[in-house]
């Protein structure tokens, strides 16, 4: 009798149950190992270098509606090899345009962005460098609005928790009267 309830209280459900919460425990507690190490890397780690100005506005004209459209180049030079650790899995960068017209005080438009996956490709150099997307503002504003440049890059980790970090540069003022 004694044989019969000792072998249902070790079936293999119970085993397999047992196991695979030891392997989640190991794999939880090495996550947070590794999460912890990746911290103290952003803590300790050199400020990363940027430079950003715009190089040149090459359009600045009216869309159908009351849309406006500027087309712009820029020039950066960034260094931004000390963000990666050996947790980083890649950095997705981007440069951001912020400026203010009469009837919106904040606005913000993505007008290029990569991902970088490798430490070595994190040192970046463009000169006169065309966006990958137009700025465009649903209405009219943008003739003599000032303008800033924001290079901002998300650390995505294996593991762990990702982390945003941003250099602001002032751009100037758009033109004050459109240009074909």
């Amino acid at each position: 009798m004694g044989g019969s309830s000792s072998s249902s209280m070790h079936s293999w459900m119970h085993r397999g149950n047992t196991l695979i919460t030891f392997f989640g425990t190991v794999a939880a507690v090495l996550c947070l190992a590794t999460t912890l190490t990746d911290l103290r890397h952003v803590y300790t780690m050199p400020d990363p270098q940027a430079s950003v100005s715009l190089a040149e506005v090459k359009r600045l004209a009216p869309m159908t509606g009351s849309k406006e459209q500027a087309t712009l180049t820029f020039s950066m030079d960034a260094d931004l090899r000390s963000v990666f650790s050996w947790n980083t899995k890649q950095l997705f960068l981007f440069l951001q345009a912020e400026y203010s017209t009469p009837d919106s005080t904040v606005n913000q438009v993505v007008l290029w962005d990569t991902i970088i996956q490798q430490k070595e490709k994190a040192r970046i150099r463009l000169k006169n460098h065309k966006t990958k997307y137009s700025l465009i503002h649903p209405s009219k504003g943008l003739k003599g609005a000032p303008m800033n440049l924001t290079l901002v890059w998300h650390v995505m980790p294996r593991v762990g928790f990702m982390y945003t970090q941003s250099r602001t540069f002032p751009g100037g003022r758009l033109p004050d009267k459109y240009m074909q």
